[in-house]
């Protein structure tokens, strides 16, 4: 960004701060261009969403309240519109739409709607506003949950918990404020291959790494929800492991061994699904973009040699910790070009 004064490219600017939210207090790393000729600072759209969205990713994990995808995810389960789960729950007439689109709930709200994830909450709302539903939309609404609550039963009666899990933390800054989504560590690998190719594992783990961490850094969302963890090879998923059998066992990818240095065995891996961009927005994709170029030309050796330059490496290495987004995201990648 040029200033408005000089006419002079500004320098980008991190600090910590404080933002006030609901008249709550929360600790941020605060952004802004600095005019180095006037001294003056300035911020635009994206920083002033980067700043507040620190704040308010603050507020929904300390009082349970559900982020937009998760508010779309749980409507969408029910096959219903916004506005008619807007109807069920006793909310305004455009309240749930708005919700999705990015506005906070209130706290009884957001804990209102959270409920609603379990099918038999969603029945009970439903069996609440029959006065004005009527019996035969009633009838309908339950139907569709109802398969919910079957398939659950069934996969604890057939056994199948005996399926890979892994750990599904509500959002919160381990990981980058997003559930975890299978669907989209997939995809991701999918963009990889088609753009980098040659996934062995501790490359794949390090490409995963940057991309939730500077999407992170320029949106204050992960892209997966994954949580990492500082180990030896730098910064890794904390269930890398399990996760890849799981998306083995899904059908989603596929490892072959090779032979590596000193004839020990190396996993690589390639995705089974195709690519499909709408899982991503185009912040997210343009994020995607710039690993792959960054990464490109780079051998795995070279890679974790460069996750060891990152602070967030650093400073949980020794003890093998989770890596915190809201405290370390923001200086992933400075000592990168990042550019086209």
């Amino acid at each position: 960004m040029n200033s408005p004064i000089t006419g002079k490219p500004m320098k980008l600017v991190r600090e910590a701060d404080t933002l006030t939210f609901r008249k709550e207090t929360f600790n941020i790393v605060y952004h802004y261009y600095l005019c180095e000729d006037s001294g003056e600072r300035y911020t635009d759209d994206q920083l002033d969403t980067l700043n507040m969205v620190q704040a308010t990713n603050q507020y929904r994990e300390k009082y349970g309240i559900p982020f937009p995808e998760e508010i779309r995810q749980i409507r969408e389960q029910y096959g219903v519109s916004a506005a008619k789960m807007s109807e069920i729950l006793g909310l305004g007439a455009n309240a749930y739409r708005l919700y999705e689109a990015g506005e906070m709930p209130t706290v009884a709200n957001g804990r209102l709607i959270l409920s609603v994830r379990e099918p038999e909450e969603f029945i009970k709302q439903v069996r609440a506003s029959s006065h004005f539903l009527g019996e035969r939309e009633v009838n309908k609404l339950i139907s569709k949950a109802q398969p919910l609550i079957d398939q659950r039963s069934d996969v604890l009666y057939d056994f199948e918990l005996s399926q890979i899990t892994l750990r599904e933390d509500p959002p919160n800054s381990y990981n980058g404020y997003r559930r975890l989504s299978l669907q989209r560590i997939a995809q991701t690998i999918v963009f990889f291959e088609q753009h980098i190719g040659n996934l062995y594992k501790t490359k794949l783990n390090k490409l995963l790494f940057y991309a939730d961490f500077l999407a992170y850094k320029h949106r204050g969302n992960s892209i997966t929800g994954l949580q990492y963890r500082a180990i030896d090879y730098g910064p890794v998923p904390a269930e890398y492991g399990r996760l890849y059998l799981r998306l083995q066992d899904d059908g989603k990818i596929s490892v072959e061994e090779r032979n590596g240095k000193d004839d020990q065995y190396v996993e690589i891996y390639f995705p089974n699904v195709s690519f499909d961009e709408g899982e991503f927005t185009a912040v997210e994709l343009r994020i995607l973009e710039s690993v792959a170029r960054l990464f490109r030309m780079k051998n795995t050796g070279e890679i974790v040699h460069l996750s060891h330059q990152e602070q967030a490496w650093q400073d949980n290495e020794g003890d093998r910790q989770l890596i915190d987004y809201q405290r370390y995201a923001f200086g992933v990648g400075d000592s990168l070009d990042m550019s086209d």
